[in-house]
């Protein structure tokens, strides 16, 4: 297009910003009390315009964390540059607007949503026309409520925009500039559900294989759909974390890049997948498995959601609940499956997970710039460091203690043919234990140790070898 239009009108959530801030003002006012989502329903039934105004004045935002669109923002900025005015419209709250504009100062006016008003769709096109006078203007949006106002444009800016819309305004000759900077769908909703986290729930397997009696194939088959539960669940906790901690998320040096705190996934599909997968899970566990497999499942959902809005911020009880979440897997594989559980087993677990949560915890500690500088949303300093290393140890040596007087124990004795091989397993996990902390100390594990034993050779090897030893020693007469 050779003569562009003087007037760009930039749309914000979605747009300029890859995420809704009155989706995101609402997460924010439910973390602060749950209790508070009866004053959201409330507000929504006096009308959007209301609960707008009612959110503005109950949650603000560091806009500086906000993740921008940075190729619009660049395509902004040359052509204001070139002269072109730039005026931010959008159906967030003017309080939200103007920090924006003020923190950006690029736009030479701002129409936005007030107490009257949504600025939405038609209303905002009504808005830009006054704004205008019926002059010619461009306008740059990301959503099916744009169309009326691409087509009352000149020209469009399309922002991961449905493709029907762009593909109008191709064959028109109205697309000024189109952008698709977001993976598909499908591909950035997989990565939220954290598939390679599964491997904490196999864990679910651990009565199964450490049982002391033979289980008929429909014991595995409820294992295996335990596990299935378990992840589904767990998935929607992810989707939850991620929706919670979106500010934290985007000052961290790797969760920033997750699909939710980028914007790569709409918060509204995460919050259809913080409820639609535990739903899925549940209604799986109550059809097919037993009550006593689903009221545990239930614990666990109860349990994560008292971490996230409340437990992770408390020192040494975050690390508590982490080993706990870990064991009530395995407390799960044995209601599932109903195998009774052994007091050696579930000591075993909470030593060892409460040295893995520390370990989780030190190494985000462990990052922060400063001597006394808090690590965000945590009780913890860099200062604690020394202290979480010496805890982590302590717990994954009293594991190998645990392990070591199991293996001397009656009940090994007379269920193993060879017994005396399952010392190996000591040596396994103090050699396995020992390198992850001596790699943690030398920064070489990154803030997630159950995605760095799964990429790491030897901790894989490792983990076969405690299988073959087990089997060895179960199986092989010396």
């Amino acid at each position: 297009m050779s003569d562009k239009p003087e007037r760009i009108f930039v749309d914000l959530d979605g747009t300029l910003i890859r995420t809704d801030l009155f989706v995101e003002a609402i997460l924010l006012f439910l973390k602060s009390n749950p209790l508070n989502i009866f004053s959201v329903i409330f507000w929504l039934l006096r009308g959007i315009p209301y609960a707008k105004e009612r959110i503005a004045h109950e949650v603000s935002f560091d806009v500086g964390t906000l993740p921008f669109e940075t190729p619009l923002l660049d395509y902004l900025r040359q052509q204001k540059e070139r002269g072109r005015r730039l005026i931010l419209a959008t159906a967030s709250h003017r309080r939200y607007a103007d920090a924006v504009a003020d923190h950006l100062g690029l736009f030479d006016s701002v129409l936005a949503t007030d107490s009257n008003r949504n600025l939405k769709g038609r209303n905002k096109l009504a808005a830009i026309q006054d704004s205008t006078d019926k002059d010619a203007f461009t306008y740059a949006g990301d959503s099916t409520a744009d169309s009326p106002i691409w087509a009352a444009a000149a020209s469009g800016i399309f922002v991961n925009a449905p493709k029907s819309d762009v593909a109008t305004a191709r064959a028109s000759g109205t697309a000024e500039k189109v952008i698709a900077s977001r993976p598909p769908l499908w591909l950035a909703f997989l990565r939220s559900m954290r598939p390679h986290q599964y491997a904490k729930n196999a864990l679910i397997f651990v009565p199964l294989f450490t049982s002391q009696v033979s289980l008929p194939m429909s014991g595995v088959l409820a294992a295996l759909l335990a596990f299935l539960c378990f992840s589904l669940c767990a998935s929607g906790v992810y989707f939850l974390n991620d929706l919670v901690d979106l500010s934290a998320d985007r000052k961290h040096a790797s969760k920033r890049y997750r699909p939710l705190p980028s914007g790569d996934l709409s918060l509204q599909a995460g919050v259809v997948g913080a409820v639609a997968l535990p739903v899925v899970a549940f209604f799986l566990s109550l059809v097919f498995l037993p009550v006593v497999f689903t009221v545990v499942l239930f614990a666990y959902l109860l349990i994560t959601m008292a971490y996230s809005f409340w437990l992770k911020q408390i020192a040494t009880a975050d690390v508590m609940v982490l080993a706990s979440l870990y064991t009530i897997r395995v407390i799960a594989g044995a209601a599932a499956t109903g195998i009774v559980l052994s007091s050696w087993l579930l000591a075993f677990s909470m030593f060892i997970f409460v040295s893995l949560g520390y370990l989780k915890r030190y190494v985000e500690v462990a990052a922060a710039p400063e001597i006394d500088s808090k690590v965000h949303g945590r009780d913890y300093s860099h200062a604690d460091s020394e202290t979480m290393f010496g805890l982590g140890v302590a717990n994954i040596t009293a594991a190998v203690v645990i392990l070591a007087l199991y293996i001397n124990s009656p009940e090994v004795q007379g269920f193993y043919r060879t017994p005396e091989i399952l010392w190996l397993l000591c040596l396994l996990l103090l050699y396995w234990g020992n390198r992850i902390w001596v790699g943690a100390r030398r920064g070489k594990i990154s803030d997630d140790p159950v995605l760095y034993a799964l990429r790491d050779r030897i901790s894989l090897m490792i983990g076969a070898a405690f299988v073959v030893c087990t089997l060895a020693a179960k199986y092989l007469a010396l």
